[in-house]
């Protein structure tokens, strides 16, 4: 019999033994059972591949399909120089153009020294859409922004918004930054226009939105 010391030996030596005949019986085997079983077990790696892309595709879908949904609606609640209230959710089924501006910007002062913010905000009233200057510049006040109202003659609505919380929730970054929305949904933003070009991206864009079109270009670059 086996030791205490020496069983463990025996018993490897035993099991050797077995896997050296089970090897010898494998190796006696035709070449083309074995050749079968290679294949069996490819297709079934294969098998697995595919299903593991499948779900990972779908996740991906699930995923995109989450994120679209989760898109927060654009709105915003001010009050303009005045103190009045405007919300726009009381502006329903209606466009509505936010433009960033600020009264001493070297950018801005063109356009309303040339008088083309004033021409375009009357232009498209008559087309029943609502526009309003922002001033999300903490630097302002609202006697310097009445000032601003009457040295350029303009008679629509400029909201503050000076402790900028409206201006980050848009990503407004710039003046003039323009933002076109209808019932929350951002439909363009960037520029009032081509500085070098005259293009004006804001007049395109509404004029695409009334004729019941897309937007051919919905995002520009701002400058200012």
């Amino acid at each position: 019999g086996c030791r205490a010391g020496s069983w463990n030996a025996c018993g490897h030596t035993r099991w050797a033994t077995e896997k050296a005949t089970e090897v010898s019986t494998t190796a006696q085997q035709p070449k083309g059972l074995l050749l079968m079983e290679r294949k069996r077990l490819m297709r079934s790696v294969a098998t697995i591949l595919a299903l593991a892309l499948c779900l990972c595709g779908g996740a991906a879908l699930k995923a995109d399909d989450e994120s679209v949904k989760k898109t927060p609606e654009m709105s915003f609640d001010l009050k303009d120089l005045d103190g009045k209230s405007f919300k726009s959710a009381d502006f329903k089924d209606k466009y509505i153009v936010l433009e960033w501006t600020e009264s001493g910007c070297p950018a801005v002062k063109p356009l309303y020294k040339a008088k083309k913010v004033q021409k375009l905000v009357a232009e498209y009233k008559a087309k029943d859409v609502q526009w309003f200057s922002v001033c999300s510049t903490k630097h302002n006040t609202i006697e310097g922004l009445k000032k601003f109202t009457k040295q350029y003659g303009v008679e629509h609505k400029i909201l503050a918004d000076f402790d900028g919380k409206v201006g980050k929730r848009f990503g407004a970054k710039r003046t003039p930054h323009v933002f076109i929305m209808k019932n929350g949904k951002v439909l363009y933003q960037g520029a009032f226009d081509n500085r070098r070009s005259g293009e004006n991206y804001v007049k395109k864009a509404l004029d695409e939105l009334l004729a019941n079109k897309e937007v051919s270009t919905p995002r520009t670059k701002p400058y200012g």
